[in-house]
């Protein structure tokens, strides 16, 4: 086997728009995005690209039901590549264990891992709070769903906060004939129960939060089942 080593001519250098290569020729790892056009460039061939462990993915039980989940490493990109990988293990785990529903939990916005999330599934809940944006927020992502020919399902978080704006969310939701679910008040009951790690379900059952949240979900389960 022939090694081919670098000649120094800077082409990799000059074409890199992160500037990951320094003059010395070394690259720097937190700088460097992968795009490879520095391999493209050179003249000699003398870079090359190996598979790197960006994360790990794990399955869990709960009383729920099983989790399959990830956790991707400090400084990895997040380009969605982990998330279609939870996905594909989800879908193995929900086959072993005859499951006929997957729920996915989102990431917020619109990039790379929130469409590997939502590719091929039948609905999309949206959570949103009535801020401008928030607003803004759900505007663009109702776009991207409609790309998809994903089916919207709207939630307002802490509706009670901007009741003005939560009525322009529904007015536009109205207009686009998109279901807005409910609407959840603000209740500090919610992160009381995030700091004990207990779902608010179960923290405070009387809360009107609970009863919302409970409202939606039989609302959720009769969607499903049509």
């Amino acid at each position: 086997m022939i090694k081919i080593f670098c000649v120094r001519c800077g082409a990799c250098i000059e074409s890199c728009r992160f500037d990951a290569i320094d003059s010395d020729f070394n690259v720097g790892p937190f700088s460097c995005e992968g795009c490879r056009v520095c391999g493209i460039v050179c003249p000699v061939s003398a870079i090359t690209f190996t598979q790197r462990k960006a994360g790990e993915i794990y399955v869990s039980e709960t009383k729920y039901g099983p989790m399959v989940h990830a956790f991707l490493f400090p400084g990895e990109e997040n380009s969605g590549k982990l998330v279609i990988m939870t996905r594909l293990f989800a879908s193995i785990v929900a086959q072993e264990n005859k499951k006929s529903l997957v729920i996915i939990d989102g990431s917020p916005g619109i990039g790379c891992s929130l469409i590997s999330s939502i590719t091929k599934v039948n609905y999309a809940l949206v959570v949103i709070e009535p801020t401008e944006s928030g607003i803004h927020d759900l505007e663009r992502l109702l776009e991207l769903l409609k790309h998809f020919t994903i089916t919207p399902l709207v939630v307002i978080n802490k509706y009670d906060i901007n009741e003005e704006n939560t009525q322009r969310t529904e007015k536009y939701c109205a207009l686009n004939n998109i279901l807005v679910l409910g609407k959840i008040p603000f209740d500090p009951i919610v992160t009381e129960a995030m700091v004990e790690g207990v779902p608010v379900v179960e923290y405070n059952r009387d809360s009107p939060v609970v009863a919302v949240i409970k409202d939606i979900f039989q609302k959720v389960t009769k969607i499903l089942a049509t």
